[in-house]
């Protein structure tokens, strides 16, 4: 683990703006001792096209967008390793990776939250957001002023709401995913739906895109259930 006030100023902001839940505030790869070696490897290799700028809005790029989809049973550890891939990225990447202007300042290039909070930040824009409101969710999507647009987007436990999944809740979902690939934003997301079972909870459209547009790491563990 590291240790947040020991890093320099500027990754110090990136990482107390994430979001990031605070039982795995400080969580490394590294840390993540229950996963399989090889799934943190993919994940590593994944970070690497980052860091290398032929990920986060690397036009002409194959792996322009290209996201993260790591799925699995509940308990596998599927958030901890989300959340301590963007926090090696926001402690490690160079700041090239996130593609960054001269004279911006980056503000949040990684952010964490569930789908339930998606959900409920876009209900809230139809009704009177407040000005943070608006500022995250054009940001999640990647629209708002650049220096508040998230270059790496946890999208946690997709799949948990599905038994009151509404019409809705699938739009929002592909409109989030689909507006952040063409802008060549990559997605991380967690979930507990297999790939090929995205086309009968979400849509065949859905499903299609998805294959397009992420790396796909079914997470499994000999531990089974690891909060128990």
């Amino acid at each position: 683990m590291y240790k947040v006030e020991e890093q320099k100023v500027r990754r110090k902001m990136w990482i107390k703006s994430s979001n990031i839940p605070k039982a795995r505030l400080g969580w490394e790869l590294d840390d993540c001792v229950d996963t399989d070696p090889e799934d943190i490897e993919q994940i590593r290799g994944w970070i690497s096209l980052l860091d290398q700028g032929v990920n986060v809005r690397a036009s002409g790029s194959r792996h322009c967008g290209k996201g993260l989809m790591i799925a699995g049973k509940p308990g596998r550890g599927k958030s901890t390793v989300a959340v301590a891939t963007i926090q090696d990225i926001m402690r490690l990447s160079p700041p090239s990776a996130f593609d960054v202007e001269d004279g911006l300042t980056l503000i949040r290039p990684c952010y964490f939250m569930t789908f339930n909070d998606v959900l409920s930040l876009s209900g809230r824009m139809m009704d009177s957001p407040t000005d943070w409101e608006e500022v995250l969710y054009y940001g999640l999507l990647g629209e708002a002023h650049d220096s508040y647009n998230i270059r790496v987007l946890v999208i946690d436990d997709v799949g948990k709401e599905h038994a009151s999944l509404s019409g809705w809740q699938k739009n929002v979902l592909h409109h989030v995913l689909r507006t952040r690939f063409n802008l060549g934003l990559p997605t991380i997301v967690t979930t507990n739906v297999s790939l090929d079972d995205w086309g009968s909870l979400y849509g065949d459209a859905t499903e299609s895109f998805a294959k397009e547009a992420f790396m796909y790491l079914p997470m499994v563990t000999n531990k089974g259930d690891l909060r128990e």
